[in-house]
């Protein structure tokens, strides 16, 4: 299952939107040039995958589904950007051809080794596509080295975090500030409720694989990530706000054997991507966890190109990143 996602809360609208307005004018007379929006890191990055898939050819070696695959992946990347050819200073960049995989293998690399500086807005995509890339292309060694990126770019995140940065700003807005950490809250108390639910169901789930099977492993390691998941928003939240644990859940669908195992699993997955979507939006430290549930989901079914959804249908370029599905694999029992 994928989560929509508005392009336009992705796609800045000084790129996508009012500046190339000024640009396109029809009948509008301008007595100096128009200044030509200058592309952050971000932007840039989005624009370079999206070069670099629209030169992108399904080869020898590469998996069956990847002519559809990359076609989803150039949709939600969005297009390549470039300044009308009057106002251009120099020629537009330009990439090689390459098959799926070679592009898996550069978008990935280039994604994660700056996982920590991504913003903009683009967060959820830029690591939304290149993990489903990772993922999609099957190659162990690729996955590895996405794996290690990931993890060194969110220790350096939190290394930078951790260094004293003078004063914080005036505290003014106090009122403003007491709402933005409420809703803090309710959304890192949203994720340690998912994690809970998903770490009960997989215990549940893990019994119906053979003992010594990749799945029950896949499962046990998956109870472990879980752990830790929790254990994080345990640590942000703080003892006096985190949620009670539920007493007990309810799953859906019970696992009794091993292909309802596998679909319960799914669902837990999806339901803590969804959960995960508006940490991921603002904080690139969720894009560890994002990969360990996408990772994980593999186990038990075909890799999903996306865990979120990207269209056009949101007029505001500032609408925030938002999942309507709910998660319904598991859910508290109250009474």
């Amino acid at each position: 299952m994928r989560f929509p996602v508005s392009r336009r809360a992705l796609l800045t609208a000084g790129v996508s939107g009012a500046s190339l307005g000024l640009l396109t004018a029809c009948g509008l007379r301008l007595d100096a040039d128009p200044e030509v929006p200058e592309l952050d890191s971000s932007q840039a990055l989005r624009n370079r995958i999206a070069r670099i898939l629209s030169a992108t050819s399904p080869g020898s070696g590469d998996p069956d589904t990847a002519g559809e695959d990359l076609a989803v992946f150039v949709a939600a990347i969005g297009p390549v950007w470039s300044p009308p050819t009057e106002f251009a200073t120099e020629p537009a960049p330009t990439e090689d051809a390459r098959t799926f995989v070679e592009a898996a293998e550069t978008v990935s690399r280039a994604v994660f080794e700056s996982a920590s500086e991504l913003g903009s807005g683009l967060i959820p995509v830029l690591s939304d596509v290149a993990m489903g890339l990772t993922l999609v292309a099957g190659d162990d060694e690729l996955i590895d080295t996405a794996d290690e990126l990931i993890r060194a770019s969110r220790e350096e995140a939190a290394d930078t975090a951790a260094t004293p940065s003078g004063e914080g700003d005036s505290a003014d807005s106090g009122g403003d500030d007491s709402a933005g950490e409420a809703d803090r809250q309710a959304m890192l108390n949203a994720i340690l409720n998912q994690s809970r639910a998903a770490a009960y169901g997989y215990e549940r789930l893990a019994v119906n694989f053979e003992s010594k099977s990749a799945k029950r492993r896949g499962a046990l390691a998956r109870l472990e990530s879980l752990g830790s998941l929790s254990g994080e928003m345990l640590g942000l939240l703080g003892e006096d706000n985190a949620d009670p644990n539920a007493s007990a859940w309810r799953l859906d669908p019970t696992p009794t054997d091993a292909r309802t195992a596998e679909e319960l699993a799914v669902g837990l997955e999806d339901g803590l991507a969804s959960a995960l979507l508006p940490w991921l939006a603002e904080d690139t430290s969720a894009i560890l966890r994002l990969w360990e549930s996408a990772r994980a989901r593999t186990v038990f079914s075909r890799p999903q190109p996306l865990r979120f959804a990207y269209d056009d249908s949101d007029d505001s370029p500032s609408a925030a990143a938002r999942s309507t599905a709910p998660a319904t694999a598991a859910t508290e029992v109250t009474g």
